[in-house]
């Protein structure tokens, strides 16, 4: 007689780092300042170290609040915490027709069957290709049709993108499209494919830097059950 089989254990969670690493001078817009890093503070003379940090609001892996384009907007203190901390789609757009941007249609073959999606990770492939000053030049953008059917139809609670901003030139616009639905925008993601599967759950809560526009985060997916971990 056979003994009954137990039950298979489910697999481990694992965590995915979405952030790009902060770096001393590190790249940023042509014409915006670079995060810097100055030292004060030694083993040898204080007995401890510490450094100071001197960063643009908007750098490397980072949150727009709705005041950084609305005059009227939230700024990223007040923003919604619920926005970046919850279940997220991975919407894989690679095999779009045109490489240069992405498209309401694009998004529509890509979105999720059950049509749920409460965050969203677009995946456009261009983060995982280029980097260093190359990163900030010729990144497809989201049109503004794409942006209207996100804030029309599926309006989830955030986009997030392995973009460095929503669009090259029309960044303005798409913003401000999205902002007015209450979309709220992650920039500069990156490995997005090491999370391997359609679904996550996203952490990526913002420095709460008060009154101001934007802030750098850490953005981490859960592979799995974030209970197990």
């Amino acid at each position: 007689m056979s003994r009954p089989r137990r039950p298979a254990r489910p697999s481990r969670p694992r965590i995915v780092d979405l952030t790009r690493p902060i770096t001393h001078e590190m790249a940023n817009f042509p014409g915006e300042p670079r995060p810097g890093f100055v030292e004060f503070g030694g083993l040898h003379d204080l007995g401890f170290r510490c450094h100071q940090v001197l960063m643009p609001t908007h750098f490397g892996t980072h949150a727009d609040a709705y005041s950084h384009f609305l005059e009227d907007g939230l700024p990223i203190d007040r923003m919604p915490a619920g926005a970046y901390v919850g279940p997220a789609a991975v919407v894989d757009v690679r095999r779009r027709p045109d490489p240069a941007r992405v498209t309401r249609r694009d998004l529509q073959r890509a979105w999720p069957a059950s049509g749920a999606a409460r965050r969203v990770l677009l995946r456009t492939g261009w983060a995982e290709r280029t980097t260093g000053a190359a990163y900030f030049h010729g990144f497809p953008g989201l049109t503004a049709d794409a942006a209207a059917w996100l804030a029309r139809g599926p309006r989830p609670r955030l986009l997030g993108l392995d973009l460095p901003s929503v669009h090259p030139t029309e960044y303005a616009r798409v913003h401000r499209t999205l902002f007015r639905a209450r979309i709220a925008v992650v920039e500069g993601l990156v490995r997005l494919d090491r999370i391997g599967a359609p679904r996550c759950f996203l952490v990526a809560a913002p420095l709460p830097l008060r009154g101001l526009d934007g802030a750098p985060l850490r953005a981490l997916a859960v592979v799995g059950r974030p209970g197990a971990l």
